[in-house]
C-alpha cells in the first residue's frame, strides 16, 4: 500500500537531508534504489518532480517503507507544504523489476523557467556540482 512507503528523490534524501528532518528519515527503513517515470527540476537548493507517462523519463532516488507512525508523514506534509509539492500516490520500480505503490510529493510550481536536471538524478547533479555552479 502506498501508505507504507516513500519515494525520496531530492533534498530528503540521507546525506542531503539537513536537521531536523534527518531524525525523521532515520526512522524510515531504506528498500533500496528506486526509479518513478517522471522528469526532475532544479529549483534553486531543491529539486522539483513531475510525474509522466513516459517510460523513458525517469528519476531516481529510493525508495523507504514508513515506520507506524502518523506524525512521520504529518511532519513532511508540512515542510513540503501545500503550496509547491503535493504528496501523491505513484508506483516506484526497483532494480529488480518489482515495482511497488508508493508515496512522493511532486512539485506543482510554475516549472516553465526551470532547469531540467538531465539524468533525473539529484544526487548526481549535485555531485557534478551543478547546483553551487549555478550560483545558488
Amino acid at each position: 500500500m502506498a501508505r507504507d512507503r516513500l519515494f525520496i528523490y531530492g533534498t530528503l534524501l540521507p546525506g542531503l537531508v539537513r536537521p531536523p528532518l534527518d531524525a525523521l528519515v532515520a526512522r524510515m527503513t531504506l528498500l533500496g534504489p528506486a526509479t518513478v517515470p517522471g522528469r526532475l527540476y532544479e529549483l534553486g537548493p531543491y529539486p522539483g518532480l513531475v510525474l509522466v507517462d513516459d517510460a523513458a523519463s525517469l528519476v531516481h532516488g529510493e525508495l523507504f517503507e514508513l515506520p507506524r507512525d502518523s506524525a512521520i508523514l504529518s511532519a513532511l506534509d508540512d515542510y513540503e507544504g501545500s503550496y509547491l509539492y503535493r504528496r501523491v500516490e505513484c508506483r516506484a520500480s526497483m532494480p529488480s523489476g518489482e515495482t511497488m505503490a508508493c508515496w512522493v510529493y511532486e512539485c506543482h510550481a510554475d516549472l516553465s523557467r526551470a532547469v531540467v536536471i538531465p539524468l533525473g538524478d539529484y544526487r548526481e547533479w549535485c555531485r557534478m556540482g551543478a547546483v553551487a555552479n549555478r550560483g545558488r
